[in-house]
């Protein structure tokens, strides 16, 4: 074999041991164990039916080497406890590997990241990298991750963890989740206050991530927060209404490129300040009551945000109410765009940095008023808004009051 054939099969072999792992050292759920054994045995063979000691063992171990790797081949692993990985022992599964919760599982999180001795060998935290938690529609956490530093949570999917897929507890910094689903199945209803991914610590991205059947999908309790490409949605008529797509709770947040898809009360619920929405969508519940709802529900709290270049658009029959509603007091408003069944609360505005001075609205390259051929109704609009009417025969501005609209002839 030619010298140059020997390296590149060389090259090869290296670049997927550093993905996968050295395949000599990764255990498999379908071949017969050489540790050890709990509950009944299976007909086919002495295989375990309840991994959670063999797994335990086999991390222990890891961690007095002073750190290390927990590789699962392809294969179903029940546990009936809660697996704890220590800040110095990651996880890597094969796409199809799976940790499943036995029925009855003692516990409330599938698997705790963190506590123990950290690694001799770096300074981060490790990865919790592919496979499936699976919580066996049970109102389980997915993933639980205590107080650490730099961890990476990617290429995965949780499934059927009816309370939370991910939760990542106060404390520590750069916890970052990429490409991970968290998935309650179509016939599955979610527990009661079950989050998707939710984050009270800081200083973390979440990069290219589908929610899916919570009844919030993502909360960020935590400041200085990145979220982009996350998708939030579920079914009404199985999972439950999905109240708020993204909870959005820290300060100094920003959430680019996110897809609120069928809430009920609000696509992104504003309710701490100084918070950013680039080029996000909010989708309007095919499920919801007609004329209700908003796209972006902001708190007095939630002021002196920015929301650029956003599109809001709903079900044929279920109009959204307002695409902004709420306290928008120091709110920059630029570029938002609708496809239809918004009701109210669209405007472009320049806040004015003062809560005693009126933010500048604009529109096009000054005050241009879009021509309307009948008068607004008494329930549209909001205090302070002109439209200009114009049906051919009569023109006239219309101005709402704390009374009402109140109409002015033009010349």
């Amino acid at each position: 074999m030619k010298r140059r054939t020997l390296i590149q099969n060389a090259v090869g072999i290296g670049l997927m041991e550093g993905l996968l792992g050295d395949s000599t050292n990764m255990l498999h759920a379908g071949e017969p164990s050489t540790g050890f054994l709990s509950g009944s045995l299976k007909k086919n063979g002495d295989q375990i039916n309840d991994w959670h000691a063999e797994l335990t063992k086999r991390v222990a171990a890891l961690e007095d080497y002073g750190g290390g790797t927990l590789e699962l081949g392809d294969g179903v692993y029940t546990i009936s406890q809660p697996l704890r990985l220590p800040d110095s022992v990651s996880l890597l599964m094969t796409p199809n590997a799976v940790i499943r919760a036995q029925a009855g599982f003692a516990g409330d999180a599938i698997i705790i990241k963190g506590g123990g001795r950290k690694s001799k060998f770096n300074e981060t935290s490790g990865w919790i990298r592919g496979g499936v938690i699976d919580g066996g529609s049970q109102p389980l956490t997915g993933i639980r991750v205590e107080v650490l530093h730099r961890l990476e949570i990617a290429d995965l999917v949780v499934v059927n963890a009816t309370y939370k897929g991910i939760h990542l507890l106060k404390g520590g910094f750069e916890k970052n989740i990429t490409r991970v689903r968290c998935d309650v199945d179509a016939s599955t209803h979610y527990a009661p206050g079950s989050i998707g991914i939710h984050y009270e610590n800081g200083d973390s991205k979440v990069i290219l991530a589908h929610v899916i059947g919570y009844e919030t999908g993502v909360r960020s309790d935590g400041s200085s927060n990145w979220f982009t490409a996350v998708h939030a949605w579920n079914n009404d008529l199985v999972h439950g209404p999905m109240l708020y797509n993204f909870y959005c709770n820290g300060q100094n947040n920003t959430f680019n490129q996110c897809y609120a898809d069928s809430p009920t009360t609000a696509g992104f619920y504003v309710s701490k300040r100084s918070q950013s929405f680039v080029q996000c969508r909010v989708y309007y519940s095919r499920w919801a009551k007609d004329n209700s709802g908003a796209g972006f529900l902001i708190t007095p709290e939630g002021k002196y945000g920015n929301y650029i270049g956003n599109v809001l658009f709903g079900s044929k029959g279920h109009a959204l109410a307002k695409a902004f509603d709420g306290n928008l007091e120091g709110a920059c408003i630029l570029g938002t765009s609708t496809l239809g069944a918004v009701m109210g609360g669209l405007e472009n505005r320049i806040p004015s940095g003062d809560s005693t001075t009126p933010p500048l609205n604009l529109s096009g390259t000054g005050f241009c008023l879009t021509q309307q051929i009948k008068p607004p109704l008494p329930e549209q609009g909001e205090v302070g808004e002109v439209r200009w009417v114009d049906d051919g025969e009569e023109s006239a501005l219309w101005v709402k009051t704390p009374r009402g609209w109140k109409k002015s002839m033009l010349l």
